[in-house]
């Protein structure tokens, strides 16, 4: 006979608050506390799919903006030269105020990249 447990244990605590609450909820919703805490995950993780589908939403409007800017208004091979010194000099002062290092610079992109 298997005696292996299909679920785990899992310990934490929250503010009696959040236990009334999560209580009530459960009463409310017929459901057990598990139950419960299982299908608030779900959400969770829907939202946070959601969420990130919106940034990147979010993200291709502001580039197909810049797109759009620059047929309507191209810039010379100088202005970009100064705009990218100009943005160069901003993310140095921003780094700067973060305690980024240059060196470190590569390194932090890449794990970004990593992590999407």
């Amino acid at each position: 006979m298997d005696m292996n447990r299909t679920t785990k244990i899992m310990g934490f605590s929250v503010p009696p608050a959040i236990v009334k609450e999560v209580e009530t909820l459960a009463r409310r919703e017929r459901r057990t506390k598990s139950e419960l805490f299982r299908e608030m995950v779900r959400v969770y993780r829907r939202y946070c799919n959601q969420r990130e589908r919106d940034e990147t939403r979010w993200i291709a409007g502001i580039i197909e903006e810049a797109k759009a800017e620059r047929r309507k208004n191209p810039m010379s091979t100088e202005d970009m030269l100064q705009e990218s010194g100009r943005l160069s000099r901003s993310g140095a002062r921003r780094a700067k105020k973060l305690g980024i290092e240059p060196k470190d610079i590569d390194q932090i992109v890449h794990d970004y990249r990593a992590r999407k």
